[in-house]
């Protein structure tokens, strides 16, 4: 992919890196909230993203991503048709041989290989066009930044975590406030 069309974004909450888009592929890092990744595409619907981090590469919960948009950041799982995010298609062979060998699940792909493509989002998620101005209304993140007026986001350490660093990332599609209760990502 060309370097223009690749375009920076921010983990607006705990995420999961995983190595194919959708929540029961496995588990590559955990994101901290601010983390800075590059957005190759999304799959149609701009429901899952492949990203792109130092040393890293995997998919993510589009919900989880925050893109920088007309001098602030706003949701891409809501503006991924407005930005004009390319559409990408998730193929497990060459990508798994690409950024996966070494990995201990990386033998067990045939597990993933007729994997069903993630479902098509649920009418009214995202607007159908260009909306108001991002940051200037209810529901939009403020401007200034990913993680302005909210510093309890901020990371602590700034990085991804790897696999045991205390997962309360969250992939799981609609669930937009994360684990609560005390409730881990079990099976994930």
């Amino acid at each position: 992919m060309a370097a223009a069309q690749q375009s920076p974004a921010v983990i607006n909450g705990p995420a999961n890196l995983r190595a194919g888009p959708a929540k029961d592929y496995p588990l590559v890092a955990q994101l901290a909230p601010g983390t800075p990744v590059t957005v190759m595409g999304c799959v149609a619907g701009y429901s899952w993203c492949d990203v792109a981090l130092p040393n890293l590469r995997g998919w993510v919960y589009a919900g989880r991503l925050n893109y920088a948009y007309q001098g602030g950041y706003v949701p891409l799982l809501n503006y991924g048709v407005t930005i004009g995010l390319p559409i990408v298609t998730f193929s497990i062979g060459s990508y798994w041989d690409n950024y996966y060998r070494g990995r201990p699940w990386y033998s067990n792909r045939g597990r993933w290989a007729g994997h069903a493509p993630p479902p098509m989002p649920r009418p009214g998620v995202r607007p159908p066009g260009p909306g108001p101005r991002p940051g200037a209304g209810p529901g939009r993140p403020p401007q200034g930044g990913p993680g302005a007026g909210r510093p309890q986001d901020r990371p602590q350490n700034g990085g991804p975590r790897g696999p045991g660093g205390g997962d309360r990332g969250n992939d799981r599609g609609g669930d937009k406030g994360g684990d609560r209760g005390g409730e881990r990502n079990r099976g994930q």
